[in-house]
């Protein structure tokens, strides 16, 4: 019987080794080093082996977690109350069915009934600036606000804007030093479709013990997207942010958080049919309420501009009664005297064609033009009278009536 070589003794007992190497290197794979800036400024990168304790939690804390950090202390409660006077007949007890017979039978006495409206918002300056939306504290006589830690304030209304349901209320009284406050997205960041969406509000707070706010997630589903509702103020909304991230009742007027812990809007309405969150909502872009903050730390009020005329689409009949070839644009019904459409020449019968270039095709293409714009805002205009084409620019300003309300 042959001996096997000695180099074949070898060669088996190197493979054996590399194989037993491997799997003692295997069991001690390392994420991705990390790294770590201790109290002297010395970067230290540390690589923390998988699965271990360390590795975990390090998972845990993911952006979603760090961003909620930042912001939820600075998400508060609202309750708007109102005071109703009710009137109850002082009947004695099982002579109350009397009354429908008899009115006036038993004396009356008016009571003082609070109804209480509850919503969220955001404190988002150190003099105690909160944003919220203008359907949580409209009508209000007294408002109360309870932050993350049970503290409980009053609060006023500083500036309401409607057409965005964007409000601004302030904490009364000397505001606290150590008020958390969230950071605002800048003006030149940009929302990405599918991005990471938080939304920070208090549900349903009329059946929860405590003042801590609730945390959704889902993405930015959609952005600019414009909106027609359909209640009974036929109110529209245009350019607003869409996301999955549920927004239950009490979540209008928290925010909408990206995952750098940036509020980058103020979730306002849902679309639903059950009343409960399907996935469908919205939130006012955060610029406009930046917005807001300027003007009303400026002027000590929100600046509405206007045009100051009333307009209508040209259908069949009126291009007819015009001797226009084709229906289309807007004709001036109205125009007052003295405001920005006076000065740029425009005067009833005349026939808007197009703004800053944009052909005047529907009512939304106008609503679209005119919802953001600020005073000073410029409309570069075409238009036809007695069947002459001619362009002209109007020179947005401040509504009067708005300064009148504002002075008194």
């Amino acid at each position: 019987m042959r001996k096997a070589p000695v180099w074949t003794g070898i060669v088996i007992g190197l493979l054996f080794g590399l194989l037993l190497g491997s799997a003692f290197l295997l069991g001690r794979r390392t994420v991705a080093p990390a790294t770590v800036v201790d109290g002297r400024d010395t970067v230290v990168v540390r690589e923390v082996p998988v699965g271990s304790p360390a590795a975990i939690e390090q998972g845990r804390r993911n952006a979603i977690v760090t961003a909620t950090e930042r912001v939820a202390p600075a998400v508060v409660s609202i309750n708007a109350i109102q005071h109703r006077t009710v009137t109850r007949t002082l009947a004695p007890r099982g002579w109350e069915y009397f009354e429908r017979f008899y009115p006036g039978m038993f004396p009356q006495r008016a009571f003082r009934q609070d109804v209480s409206n509850l919503g969220s918002g955001v404190i988002v300056s150190r003099q105690g600036h909160i944003l919220t939306n203008v359907h949580v504290v409209e009508n209000a006589d007294e408002l109360l606000v309870s932050l993350h830690d049970g503290r409980q304030y009053t609060a006023q209304v500083l500036e309401m804007v409607p057409t965005w349901d964007l409000a601004l209320l302030q904490i009364a009284g000397e505001t606290p030093a150590d008020l958390p406050t969230a950071v605002m997205a800048a003006e030149d960041t940009r929302l990405y479709i599918g991005e990471w969406a938080i939304a920070i509000g208090s549900p349903f707070g009329y059946l929860l013990a405590d003042t801590q706010p609730t945390v959704t997630v889902g993405v930015v589903s959609a952005v600019n997207r414009d909106i027609k509702r359909t209640g009974s103020d036929q109110q529209i909304f245009l350019g607003m942010i869409q996301t999955d991230a549920a927004i239950n009742p009490g979540n209008s007027g928290g925010p909408l958080v990206n995952s750098s812990g940036e509020v980058v809007g103020i979730n306002t309405f849902i679309f639903t049919e059950s009343g409960g969150s399907i996935g469908l909502g919205f939130a006012v872009p955060v610029d406009r309420a930046r917005w807001i903050l300027r003007e009303v730390d400026q002027y000590g009020y929100f600046r509405r501009a206007y045009v100051g005329f009333g307009i209508l689409p040209v259908n069949d009949a009126i291009a007819k009664a015009l001797g226009m070839d084709e229906a289309r644009g807007f004709v001036v019904r109205d125009v007052t005297t003295g405001s920005p459409a006076a000065k740029a020449g425009l005067v009833p019968y005349d026939v808007l064609l197009t703004i800053n270039g944009i052909e005047l095709a529907d009512v939304d293409t106008f609503n679209r033009l005119v919802y953001e714009a600020k005073v000073g805002t410029r409309l570069e205009f075409t238009a036809i009278r007695d069947g002459r084409r001619f362009s002209g620019t109007i020179v947005l300003e401040e509504d009067p009536q708005r300064r009148r309300n504002a002075a008194s």
